[in-house]
Formats: structure tokens, C-alpha cells, sequence
């Protein structure tokens, strides 16, 4: 599955989305090099980011709950 980005999420939306991910499974990452990102956490070699502009970017992948995630992603952030 490709990658996806989703954007203008507020920073209560980044922090719903990191803890959906992580009870999904994912672990954070905590060395994070890059000043303009919030979070990092990965699953497998997928890793999902969070930025202080509000984009959440997912380099995309090939697991089976890829789709379910994208939509619940979508799902916090676009529905306001």
C-alpha cells in the first residue's frame, strides 16, 4: 500500500493518532533527529510521523491492518 499523508490535524488530533498507533502495536521512537516532528512510531519497517505543522505522514507498506489504520487516521483527523 502506498504512503498517505493527512494534514492540518490540531495537536490534541497528533496525540490521539500516536496513541491509536501504539495500542495498535507500534513503538515509539524516541531518537528523534528532525526539530519539526512530534513523534515517531513504527511497525515493522512502516514508520508513521507526526510534525508540529499538523501533517501525520505514513511511508506506506505491505501489513494486512495498513487499510484499517489509514482509515482510523483518517478518521480522527477529518472528522472534527
Amino acid at each position: 500500500m502506498k504512503g498517505k499523508t493527512w494534514k492540518h490535524a490540531a495537536p490534541e488530533e497528533l496525540a490521539k493518532v500516536r496513541d491509536l498507533l501504539i495500542r495498535r502495536g507500534a513503538v515509539a521512537d524516541n531518537n528523534l533527529t528532525n526539530p519539526h516532528e512530534v513523534w515517531r512510531v513504527r511497525i515493522d519497517r512502516i514508520v508513521f510521523t507526526g510534525y508540529r505543522n499538523g501533517s501525520i505522514y505514513c511511508n506506506g507498506g505491505d501489513i494486512p491492518e495498513l487499510p484499517f489504520l489509514y482509515a482510523s487516521i483518517s478518521e480522527a483527523v477529518e472528522n472534527r
